[in-house]
């Protein structure tokens, strides 16, 4: 800690995380830790006045997460899930032509998020594959950026069903010794929205050949939005009001603010 500490100029280095609760001089408490340890620093984040920023998934279920919501909002101080793709450049732009109409009323909302990087059966059971640390596999890892990216551009989600799958059953520990793997390699689910749209996601660490395969698009009564996560500055606006001979995917370049 201490010698990234210097790397990086901060001024101080700890390693409990309640002496950053304790410090007076500490107005924001981000919390970047595995997700067991997400509600209790929280919790006592809040208790001590303190904005905080959680990474996602904000919670080891729905029951935590929702008396760390309650906490926030007792405290009256900001807070925040770093869902951090709503800035990537091209999706604010996404939000605002859909906002303006120019898809019309909304229909379908598809996504992948694909990955490789747990393919290969000899990579260990680290933290992120660890029922007990994790809480969840794909689905709070990579689905909840999906999700959310959903929620900001069509709505909240009234129901889903799906299905999950583990491929690799067993994996070494990193400290030695082989456990069972108890938490989703893979997982797609459909949903319908409150406002009469249906989705589509499918999540995975099983892709292969696919690092941070993050893409979605948005089908709508007079076009359609297409987004990668990969080119993360274009976005592609389809709109079927065009005249037939000129109709085509039109590139929107995002560089300015």
């Amino acid at each position: 800690v201490e010698k990234m500490a210097a790397r990086w100029g901060w001024e101080n280095a700890v390693t409990d995380w309640r002496d950053v609760i304790d410090d007076p001089d500490v107005r924001i408490v981000d919390i970047c830790s595995p997700n067991n340890t997400h509600r209790e620093i929280a919790l006592a984040a809040f208790e001590a006045g303190k904005i905080v920023a959680c990474e996602k998934p904000l919670a080891m279920n729905g029951a935590e997460a929702a008396e760390m919501a309650a906490a926030a909002r007792r405290s009256g101080q900001i807070h925040t899930v770093w869902f951090n793709y709503r800035r990537v450049p091209a999706i604010a732009p996404a939000r605002q032509l859909i906002d303006e109409g120019r898809i019309g009323r909304v229909y379908h909302f598809r996504a992948l998020y694909l990955q490789d990087w747990t393919l290969d059966p000899a990579v260990p059971l680290v933290w992120r594959m660890d029922k007990d640390v994790a809480g969840s596999g794909v689905t709070g890892d990579l689905h909840s950026h999906l999700v959310d990216i959903s929620n900001y551009l069509v709505g909240d989600i009234a129901s889903v069903a799906g299905a999950s799958r583990i491929f690799v059953d067993e994996r070494e520990r990193p400290e030695g010794g082989r456990a069972r793997v108890e938490i989703e390699d893979a997982s797609v689910f459909v949903c319908k929205y409150a406002n009469g749209a249906i989705g589509h996601f499918e999540a995975t660490r099983f892709a292969n050949g696919r690092k941070n395969g993050n893409t979605f698009e948005v089908n709508g009564e007079f076009g359609s939005l297409y987004f990668d996560l990969e080119d993360m500055s274009r976005l592609w606006y389809f709109d079927s009001r065009d005249p037939k001979h000129v109709q085509g995917w039109r590139e929107i370049a995002v560089w300015e603010e």
